[in-house]
């Protein structure tokens, strides 16, 4: 690889960091205002949120069962037995992002936002949100190495994933909306930054990359 070929790809990658490094900033700013005093934003959903009725506290109960913790355990689990097994140092390092990625929920120690309901765990950020998120981030970067002809709809399904998870946390009342958003900026500005630095994040297309060559060559 030359060196034009090298900053077509390092562009894109340097792009990411500072989109990552924007939103874990994001998160903290939130994390800051909404961790005394309850938005009306908050209140506003949560007031929503109740007067669903039963049927969708039931489905949210679901949800929230299937998309949980344990769902970023095991897949922390099993590639960490996969790169063990068959020596993939991609998987493993895949399972260092999502580990990562994860561990932002610890920040909720720092924040110690209390809950809509009495409840023994700090609220903000979400930790249900936040693992599912890193399941999801870590899958959407695997594709995008490995099967990039299926990236959107990888894109897609981790997208609906994490607002199911989102919005069950609302409805069964364990946290507020904003507990949600943070969780997702967290993990995504923090999951950016840590597949930079594990040479994680996938290339630009090949026809992105000449592109932005003939463009060098025409100037």
């Amino acid at each position: 690889m030359d060196e034009s070929d090298d900053r077509t790809h390092r562009h894109p990658a340097v792009i990411a960091v500072l989109i990552g490094l924007a939103l874990a900033l994001a998160s903290l700013v939130l994390g800051l205002s909404v961790r005394r005093e309850v938005p009306a934003l908050d209140r506003d959903l949560h007031q929503a949120a109740a007067d669903l009725g039963p049927a969708f506290t039931h489905a949210a109960t679901v949800i929230s069962f299937v998309l949980s913790p344990g769902l970023a355990t095991i897949a922390v689990a099993s590639l960490a037995l996969r790169a063990l097994l068959a020596r993939d140092g991609l998987v493993l390092r895949a399972a260092v992002l999502l580990a990562v990625s994860w561990s932002t929920v610890l920040a909720r120690h720092g924040y110690e936002r209390v809950r809509p309901i009495e409840y023994p765990k700090w609220a903000y950020p979400s930790g249900h949100v936040t693992a599912v998120t890193a399941v999801a981030f870590t899958g959407v970067v695997l594709v995008g190495r490995l099967a990039r002809r299926h990236l959107r709809h990888a894109v897609a399904l981790a997208a609906t994933a994490v607002a199911l998870t989102a919005a069950s946390r609302v409805v069964l009342e364990m946290h507020w909306f904003t507990d949600t958003a943070g969780a997702v900026l967290a993990v995504v500005g923090t999951g950016l930054v840590t597949a930079h630095v594990l040479r994680l994040l996938p290339p630009p297309p090949a026809g992105a990359a000449a592109t932005a060559a003939g463009r060098r060559v025409e100037t």
